[in-house]
């Protein structure tokens, strides 16, 4: 299962994303959420950089700096790349801060006005929100070529974190398959997406990446199916040449 993010961006430096992101982060620990942060670092990465100190007093679970050179956790090889970024991280929900030009998870932009909501948000997809300082809270904004989305104001940092909440309980409840199986231990798959979410929840041992359709109609399969279908598989096709090991993908077509 992939993990929920949201990634908090600007027209520049100096509109407060450390310090919006920060607080959310703060906010999901405190009703109980496993949560990592990513921070898109300019120039030389500085481990004793005052803001990803905010970030580590913040409570988040883990803290990973990437600049177009390094990555702390520090690895000789490092690509600057926000999915490359995330294979590092293993928490249901990540807050990042930058990656502005990355088409991964939702985003909330920080600005000084609605001008630069717009200007930003003609660049950039999957805009769910806005922290302006010069607007009210709960404002609908957006134009022609803007999406319609709801501003909050640095104070009102409950609503923003009520919006964000929704949206990974949601992103994590679609990766299920939503029939209420309980073969995961919990009655309901929203259920299994809150306490998964907190980390007291394993992967869902249904929405494994085993699938079968027939005739166009996705068949839901129980655990034992999908392992037994995906041992036999592997098995026949370990066994044939010119297969690579490194494979990631197999698909079969059968025409009945």
């Amino acid at each position: 299962m992939e993990p929920y993010v949201v990634k908090f961006v600007s027209i520049a430096r100096g509109r407060g994303k450390t310090y919006i992101a920060s607080q959310i982060v703060s906010k999901l620990k405190l009703k109980g959420y496993v949560v990592g942060v990513i921070k898109h670092v300019h120039g030389e990465i500085d481990v004793a950089d005052k803001d990803s100190a905010v970030y580590r007093d913040s409570g988040a679970d883990i803290v990973i700096l990437s600049s177009e050179r390094y990555g702390a956790v520090f690895m000789p090889k490092w690509i600057d790349d926000l999915k490359h970024v995330l294979s590092s991280v293993n928490t249901p929900i990540v807050v990042v801060e930058g990656f502005k030009n990355s088409e991964i998870g939702d985003t909330i932009i920080v600005a000084e006005n609605v001008k630069e909501v717009e200007e930003v948000g003609r660049k950039i997809k999957n805009v769910i929100g806005a922290v302006v300082r010069e607007r009210p809270v709960q404002e609908l904004v957006g134009g022609a070529q803007t999406p319609q989305l709801f501003t909050f104001s640095e104070s009102d940092v409950e609503s923003l974190v009520k919006l964000i909440e929704i949206r990974a309980l949601e992103f994590i409840e679609n990766q299920t398959p939503k029939t209420n199986c309980g073969y995961c231990g919990f009655e309901t798959c929203k259920a299994f997406a809150k306490v998964f979410a907190m980390g007291k929840a394993d992967w869902c041992p249904v929405a494994s990446n085993v699938k079968l359709v027939v005739d166009g109609k996705n068949i839901p399969l129980n655990p034992f199916v999908k392992n037994a279908l995906r041992s036999t598989i592997e098995g026949f096709i370990s066994s044939l040449k010119g297969v690579s090991e490194k494979r990631k993908k197999i698909f079969i077509e059968i025409d009945a």
